[in-house]
């Protein structure tokens, strides 16, 4: 048998000839649902300004999706009572002409308590519309019984921007098929839920005003005179707008709103003892019948307003309400717009323009701007709900766009791409063609896909995979660890940029992501810091929290860098540090420049990589990336003003400065004991046995060469191209093959991701195609030049180890008597490829272990010079050895693998080696190092080499918090 509404459905006219009919809003709303009732089943959104006649709307859709039974959820009583009457008698509808005033209304039940069993539930049959609140009837609040699953066909919510709330998602989840249709003007919420669903149709804000649906809005700001409060200011200035506006003929009613039972006393108490105001309190324990007498006495004129404590907010139709004070402004904007539209509504006589009176200092959240010194309400409300609107329309589209993904899903996992909310961090690179995003997917070894999925429309690509491995303190394979990864890759066209988003940081991944999706001709380019830092550009009058100082390349040692936290941490940053250190990381916020009312944060590091300290959805940080890249593109200079601007970071380069004097490996090669196999040898060797050498390519095809080398020996040649930012390639020897937990790779690919440093004869830097440029100045301190006469008459100064002639030491064997009249506890000899040095001596006092290194060379000549060559040679040897300055742990391990191997003890043992250097731990640990260069003639000595030996003292220095010694001949 037919029901009501399936009987009467086509009665409905939405163009009736004589009445005015549905405004142009209504109609287009009318129209999206019958549209989408054809063609799809999920929750349908209208979106419609409120005063805009949703309402009307909401009732006319049973009859229009030809319901059997209808549930109707409101978020109060008030409103619960006014859509039943509505319902009830359809008194609107029919004086609008769209159902004919002949027609009988539908049988209407309004749940007033709880519906605690299946009868309760049952009586409803008998009922066309039933409309409740979800605390009567949401299944998800322990009194109230499970209903029926079939029991309604339709499902509408009123205010539906509170679904996502535990009650009402419960209560529209009992009906699992039925339609439903969500209505708000606000499909928008502070706490970023999502509502249920697809926005079907949205009339916007600007288009309510233009057709005068939405009245006049305008802000009237309250400035407190001297001694007087804030509460008073307001209240004054709202007294006098009820009664101009009485005088000009206007049927006004004032709202006081706050948000607390005592604010609400309290403020009531203030109105009636310093205004005429006829004003009665209402919060939401009094009863529905006293709510209603209050509005009654209202429309009587018996009360000119009312003091509410967050009741009237939504969904009440009383439009003589038109002047609003506001002791608490609400924080939210969904909330505020929600707010100004119950003042905004033009359906009824005598009414004009609603105003609304705060004092602007005491706001300062997400709706600041409505509230600042001649702001234009219509304007800025408009443009404030379209752009909030518009943005969740562009995220629900956005997630929409992720195709069908696939995937090999653990039985227990339910993943899907709306559940997804990123942490805000991104790597950026520089690629000429877009990503293959049909190619397979980069899944670590001992990793399981999860999730694998593509958006066309966003140009981005999603990839969730699970690590399974047995816990490091259990033998048996009973337990796994499980850790759940993803990383997201999008790219901006335009700008022809890529971004990753990948919960593990490492270089090591991202270049495996990279190398997945495409040809390995393609180079993908890390952008330098001067591009990069074009991001903050995205905020006004940034503040820096955190500010990163290197005291040498990016790359390099760790114990260069210097951080500085603070509310004002770039305050910290002196005139010695802008002359001789380079800008690291930085981390800062202030307002958005997109929406200046907006907090924002911003973190951008040297190494290409930038994030802010918010999660949202995957369309949301899509959108950041954009504006990442609109900055990134402008190529204008940014000018934060303040001292960060000072600090250099570094310059591109095409061609290697010179002279150059030595080359070390990545710190990452230090710090995660990375090895290679070599050609076919399947045995794992750790780098750090292997020494760099800088040789200019013959050829000119690279900038120069870099060749690994062992005894002196050169086991591979790597060319290095500067236009790509250090581009590797291996033109020589034997392919070096990387192990990592991401899989096998190369070296050469290696060198492309963790750039290896290159040193100057002034201790500048290059690191991948970064020049970083030294800027100390400093002349050498003569006191730490040590002049060995011995060098004269007892060492042949150009061998530096192994037989000599005239019966001479061997500037090894000098160097081991003088050591070992040091009479330290431990002294290894060291001298091979991958040395810590050739000497390194270890001593233990009460509260100190001090670590002396020396590094050795022969002279150039057999006579003792100023040969410039000589102090290249030696200065360079201290980049072997300043990454275990201030790391006993670190150099203990190397040792004791050295010693193992060819390296010898002269003094001591491993058990001696390391107990003092468990003791370093705990105590002062001093690292001195001393270069011994007999070719050097300390009183023949001209600036270009002293300045050589300068730089390597200033270097040192820095590092390790001790000036080098210097051995020479006199």
């Amino acid at each position: 048998m037919p029901s009501y509404f399936q009987k009467n459905a086509r009665k409905v006219d939405l163009l009736p000839a004589d009445y005015d009919g549905f405004r142009n809003s209504q109609l287009g709303a009318s129209a999206a649902l019958i549209s989408h009732a054809t063609n799809a089943n999920d929750e349908a959104v209208i979106v419609l300004p409120t005063g805009t006649g949703k309402t009307a709307v909401l009732q006319v859709t049973p009859y229009l999706w030809q319901a059997r039974r209808t549930l109707v959820i409101t978020p109060s009583k008030l409103v619960r009572e006014q859509i039943a009457d509505g319902f009830r008698k359809l008194g609107l509808l029919k004086s609008l002409g769209i159902l004919p005033s002949s027609l009988g209304c539908p049988s209407v039940h309004v749940v007033d308590g709880h519906l605690r069993t299946l009868a309760d539930w049952n009586a409803l049959k008998k009922s066309d519309v039933v409309v409740t609140t979800p605390m009567s009837a949401s299944p998800s609040i322990e009194e109230i019984a499970q209903p029926p699953e079939q029991l309604f066909d339709l499902v509408l919510v009123d205010e539906a921007h509170h679904t996502p709330a535990t009650s009402y998602a419960a209560l529209m989840n009992a009906f699992p098929n039925a339609r439903k249709a969500l209505f708000t003007a606000t499909p928008f919420r502070r706490d970023r839920k999502r509502l249920p669903g697809r926005i079907v149709y949205n009339y916007s804000l600007k288009q309510a005003i233009d057709d005068g649906t939405y009245g006049e809005v305008q802000f009237v700001p309250c400035n407190p005179r001297e001694g007087q409060s804030a509460d008073i200011a307001i209240a004054k200035s709202i007294e006098d707008a009820f009664l101009s506006d009485r005088k000009a003929g206007l049927d006004h009613r004032v709202m006081v709103r706050t948000d607390s039972k005592a604010r609400g006393k309290e403020l009531a108490k203030l109105y009636s003892d310093k205004t005429k105001l006829r004003l009665q309190l209402v919060t939401g324990d009094h009863s529905l019948s006293h709510v209603q007498r209050v509005i009654k006495h209202l429309n009587g004129g018996d009360l000119d307003g009312i003091v509410c404590v967050d009741m009237f907010a939504e969904g009440v139709d009383f439009p003589r309400l038109k002047l609003a004070a506001l002791h608490s402004p609400h924080k939210s904007l969904a909330v505020t717009l929600q707010f100004i539209g119950r003042f905004a509504r033009t359906n009824a006589d005598g009414i004009g323009t609603a105003k609304f009176f705060a004092v602007p200092q005491e706001i300062n959240d997400e709706v600041q701007l409505l509230y600042q010194f001649g702001a234009s309400w219509e304007e800025l409300v408009a443009n404030l709900s379209d752009a909030r609107i518009e943005q969740e329309q562009a995220i629900r589209e956005g997630l929409a766009s992720f195709e069908d993904d696939q995937r090999k899903s653990l039985e227990e996992v339910d993943l899907t791409v709306d559940a997804i909310r990123p942490y805000f961090h991104t790597k950026i690179l520089k690629v000429k063609e877009p990503p293959d995003f049909d190619s397979a997917p980069m899944v670590p070894r001992d990793c399981e896909l999860l999730l694998d999925s593509t958006s066309q429309v966003l140009n981005s690509r999603i990839v969730v995979y699970q690590r399974q491995t047995k816990p490091k303190w259990l033998e048996v394979e009973a337990l796994v660890d499980r850790k759940n990864l993803f990383y997201l890759v999008h790219y901006h066209q335009k700008s022809g940029l890529l971004f990753i988003n990948s919960v593990e940081h490492s270089n090591e991944v991202y270049d495996r992501i990279i190398e997945s999706m495409y040809d390995e001709d393609v180079v993908a380019l890390p952008l330098d810091h001067d591009m990069a830092s074009r991001a903050w550009r995205m905020i006004q009058y940034p503040k820096f929290y955190n500010v990163g100082l290197r005291n040498g390349a990016p790359g390099s040692q760790d114990e260069s860098y210097r951080t500085m936290t603070g509310s004002s941490a770039d305050r910290n940053v002196n005139q010695t540090d802008i002359s001789s250190r380079f800008r690291g990381h930085l981390f800062g916020g202030g307002e958005s420049r997109e929406n200046g009312s907006q907090k924002e944060t911003l973190g951008v590091t040297a190494s290409s990589k930038a994030w802010s300290n918010r999660y949202a959805l995957i369309p949301e940080f899509i959108q950041w990336c954009e504006r990442l890249a609109k900055e990134i593109e402008d190529a204008r200079p940014v000018v934060t003003g303040s001292r960060i601007d000072q600090l250099t970071t570094g310059k591109t380069i095409t061609e290697l400065p010179k002279p150059v004097v030595a080359a070390t490996w990545p710190m990452d090669v230090f710090t995660n004991m990375r090895t290679i196999r070599i050609g076919n040898d399947p045995a794992e060797r750790d780098l750090t046995e292997f020494d760099l050498e800088v040789t200019s390519d013959p050829t000119g095809e690279h900038a120069y060469e870099l060749n690994l080398v062992e005894d002196a020996n050169i086991i591979a040649t790597f060319g290095f191209d500067l236009n790509h930012s250090a581009a590797c390639t291996q033109i020589l020897g034997p392919v070096c093959r990387m192990e990592s937990s991401m899989g096998e790779g190369t070296l050469a690919r290696y060198f492309q991701v963790e750039n290896p440093a290159v040193f100057l004869a002034d201790f500048s830097q290059v690191v991948g195609n970064r020049f970083f440029k030294r800027q100390s100045t400093i002349r050498l301190d003569r006191n730490l030049i040590q002049v060995q006469s011995r060098f004269e008459t007892d060492v042949d100064i150009a061998t530096e180890f192994g037989p000599t002639t005239g019966n001479r030491l061997s500037v090894h064997d000098f160097t081991e008597q003088e050591f070992k009249a040091m009479k330290a506890d431990v002294l290894i000899y060291d001298h091979r490829s991958g040395e810590v040095a050739d000497y390194v001596a270890i001593s233990e006092a009460d509260d100190v272990v001090t670590c002396r290194l020396a590094h050795c060379k022969a002279s150039g000549s057999p006579k003792a010079g100023c040969r410039v060559d000589d102090a290249y040679e030696i200065a360079g040897q201290i980049v072997k050895c300043l990454h275990y300055g201030r790391h006993p742990a670190m150099l203990s391990q190397k040792l004791v693998s050295r010693t193992s191997g060819n390296s010898k003890f002269i003094t001591g043992s491993t058990p001696k080696l390391e107990r003092i250097m468990r003791a370093a731990e705990r105590k002062r640990f001093d690292f001195r190092i001393c270069l011994v260069q007999p070719g050097i003639s300390a009183s023949k000595m001209n600036d270009q080499v002293s300045d050589v030996f300068a730089a390597a003292s200033d270097y040192v220095q820095a590092h390790t918090g001790a000036p080098p010694m210097f051995w020479f001949s006199p």
